[in-house]
């Protein structure tokens, strides 16, 4: 019995003798081969998805600015329009604000106007739908080559309210007022010229729009 397994022993030794000669590798080394490659494949793999995730990611957030961009830009536009409009006005000496501000003076200075309405007279513009008296009701036009602006306005004082329309043409020196004039509102009523310069100038059939000038003839 011990030289049968002495023998199976030799054998046994034999064969990894010969497969070792002949470079063949043993069935440990070709499953642990097996092993790093199917380890390296799954790092491949998981390296491509990482890649494909971040090119997803870096894209979406590249379009996000530049939405953001776009809304920002689009922003500053308006604003910068809305700025040049308003600073357009303010410096302009002919606008309807610049016309209003010195109509209010001579209007509010005028004895019968304070005799009619009473002290502390204020003036305001058209209510808007929030409710705000801001909006000057103008009406820009061009006679004779020479600009023209139709403005309306409000007074309040003390006792009673009434309504200003007012006519303003540029001329070779600037401007001036063509007429003003103020409407007591209810009754009784009355008109009051404050201002009226149109004898000295050739008068040139002009349509008067009724929303600026109410009932009175020009």
């Amino acid at each position: 019995m011990e030289i049968l397994i002495l023998r199976m022993n030799l054998h046994q030794r034999c064969i990894a003798s010969r497969l070792k000669d002949y470079n063949i590798p043993s069935f440990k080394s070709f499953s642990t081969s097996l092993n790093f490659l199917q380890q390296r494949k799954a790092a491949l793999s998981k390296h491509v998805s990482d890649r494909s995730q971040t090119f997803g990611h870096k894209a979406k957030e590249a379009t996000r600015t530049t939405w953001y961009t776009g809304v920002v830009l689009a922003g500053i536009g308006v604003t910068g329009l809305m700025m040049y409009s308003v600073f357009k006005e303010l410096l302009s000496s002919f606008s309807p604000q610049k016309i209003y501000d010195v109509a209010v003076k001579k209007c509010i200075n005028h004895p019968r106007v304070i005799d009619f309405l009473g002290d502390s007279i204020q003036s305001y513009g058209e209510e808007s739908r929030r409710g705000r008296r801001q909006h000057i009701s103008h009406f820009p036009y061009e006679l004779d080559g020479h600009k023209g602006m139709r403005v309306k306005f409000h007074l309040a004082g003390q006792r009673r309210t009434a309504t200003a329309h007012l006519d303003a043409r540029e001329n070779d020196s600037g401007w001036e007022f063509r007429y003003i004039y103020v409407q007591i509102d209810g009754y009784p009523y009355e008109t009051i010229v404050v201002e009226d310069n149109r004898s000295s100038e050739r008068e040139t059939q002009f349509s008067v729009p009724t929303e600026l000038t109410g009932s009175v003839n020009l």
